[in-house]
């Protein structure tokens, strides 16, 4: 299941109001941002692209039961309104959520257009019976509290999304100063131990990862890594060289003659490397529904940055797996189709988001203009196109 478009608001109404949003139509906001299969989240600095990633990140940890409506109001988040269509083959979910001071107002979902919740009117579908049927939850939780894969098939199906998304800050640490302690406790946890969904876990998901599955995963580590051009000839887990009892990630550098362990690579390079052992595994343990990629291309050079596009897009351009990237680069904005870009435009209380679907003349304008994709958002022409003279 996909997520296909997405309408989002935080203190609607209040000062500090800010909108998610697709292009204004005739003069009219409140459109529905539509999402691709590959999506690249493009704009100028506080123009919305992480707050985007994020509020996505929010619902799906809402969904999956990571976090409670209570967290997000200690957040300072505890507000918003959420309007969503989520896809899957030809059927589709219709989910609206609204919530103030971390308790929810209203929640509706509508399956293949029949109704099947109504939260403010406490009337809950049960297939067992064939209808509606009354119900109460408290006031700070969602309804899917209470799903139950007979009964209230829908509410499995947002929790799968919810639960199968992966999230990653790829300008972040990404596990860089976290070690194992003891190489022999890890080794007796049972996969679910183990948190795919935190990415400083990086060192003891590539221990679970090259156990399960020895045949395919180091290998894919390494040739991704060579296909971005640093050459490896293996990577390991080794013992370091702490006063303590410590165990990281080593690379082994085709062109070195000594290992490089993770505190000695490169804040880049490591990056990279753990990026891919968590998208290799996600990928080799269950198909994940979608992946968020925050700040793609930060701390790599110009001919990295773009090799690692290129093999992201390769490997997940055709499949089931949704992927929503943020960036500032400009190398990585010239290497990615422009038919997979999100360009934000920031206006007083919204980010509005042209695209391909709906402003497809303006992006097939430029085609022609012999400008590059990162002159498509710096000159502004994504939401002005050529102006025509009067």
């Amino acid at each position: 299941m996909q997520l296909k478009k997405i309408k989002f608001s935080r203190f609607k109404g209040e000062i500090g109001e800010w909108n998610i949003e697709g292009r204004p139509q005739d003069d009219k906001f409140d459109q529905w941002l539509e999402l691709n299969n590959m999506n690249l989240i493009t704009g100028k600095n506080a123009s919305g692209k992480s707050r985007t990633i994020e509020v996505i990140r929010q619902i799906a940890a809402l969904f999956s039961g990571d976090t409670e409506l209570s967290r997000l109001t200690l957040l300072g988040y505890g507000t918003a309104e959420y309007e969503m269509l989520f896809c899957e083959d030809a059927s589709e979910i219709q989910y609206f959520l609204s919530f103030q001071d971390g308790k929810v107002i209203q929640e509706i979902i509508i399956e293949d257009g029949k109704k099947r919740l109504n939260r403010s009117e406490s009337r809950l579908w049960y297939e067992g019976v064939k209808d509606f049927l009354e119900f109460e939850v408290d006031p700070d939780v969602l309804a899917i509290s209470k799903r139950d894969k007979k009964q209230h098939s829908f509410f499995e199906k947002l929790y799968t999304w919810g639960d199968r998304l992966n999230f990653y800050r790829f300008g972040g640490d990404l596990g860089k100063r976290t070690f194992l302690n003891d190489i022999d406790i890890v080794s007796s946890l049972n996969e679910q131990d183990i948190d795919l969904k935190n990415e400083d876990e990086v060192t003891g998901i590539f221990f679970k990862a090259k156990n399960k599955f020895p045949e395919s995963f180091v290998q894919a580590v390494v040739d991704d890594m060579n296909f971005i051009e640093y050459h490896l000839s293996a990577v390991e887990i080794e013992k370091l060289r702490f006063p303590i009892s410590a165990y990281g990630l080593v690379a082994y550098e085709s062109d070195l003659g000594h290992p490089t362990d993770q505190r000695e690579m490169s804040q880049g390079m490591f990056r990279a490397l753990s990026l891919l052992i968590q998208l290799n595994y996600v990928i080799l343990e269950r198909v994940p529904s979608c992946i968020l990629i925050d700040d793609i291309g930060e701390g790599l050079d110009f001919q990295r940055s773009q090799q690692l596009i290129t093999l992201i897009l390769n490997k997940f351009k055709d499949s089931q797996i949704q992927i929503i990237m943020t960036t500032n680069d400009r190398f990585v904005m010239n290497k990615v189709p422009l038919e997979y870009w999100q360009a934000i435009h920031r206006v007083p209380k919204r980010s509005l988001f042209y695209n391909y679907q709906n402003s497809r003349e303006i992006f097939e304008e430029y085609k022609y203009s012999g400008l590059s994709n990162f002159d498509f958002l710096a000159t502004g022409f994504y939401s002005t196109g050529f102006q025509k003279e009067e």
